[in-house]
């Protein structure tokens, strides 16, 4: 059994508003089985999921988060922060291999 991995995403500037490093955010939290699934926020690639925490707060707004890999079916997921930010929001993928 593959224990699942969380990833906080944090710190650097918040994604989706440039330029405004005092604008409220919130931390990205991925949870996973597969580590090395690519990231990609608002059409924006990221980076594998193992290696983009520690780089990513989400700015106030409507984002599409899409985690995918070779070989499986990508999950893409919508998530909304608050305009006030803080806290966090949570994408959770289960990724189920492609037979094809």
């Amino acid at each position: 059994m593959a224990a699942a991995l969380t990833i906080l995403v944090a710190g650097g500037c918040a994604h989706g508003r440039k330029g405004d490093r005092a604008a409220p955010s919130s931390l990205l939290e991925i949870v996973t089985e597969t580590a090395d699934a690519d990231v990609w926020v608002d059409g924006e690639y990221i980076g594998q999921a193992a290696a983009v925490s520690g780089r990513l707060k989400l700015a106030p707004g409507v984002h599409r988060v899409e985690i995918r890999k070779p070989g499986h079916f990508p999950v893409q997921r919508t998530v909304t922060v608050d305009k006030k930010g803080g806290g966090s929001v949570s994408v959770e993928a289960l990724m189920l291999a492609d037979p094809r």
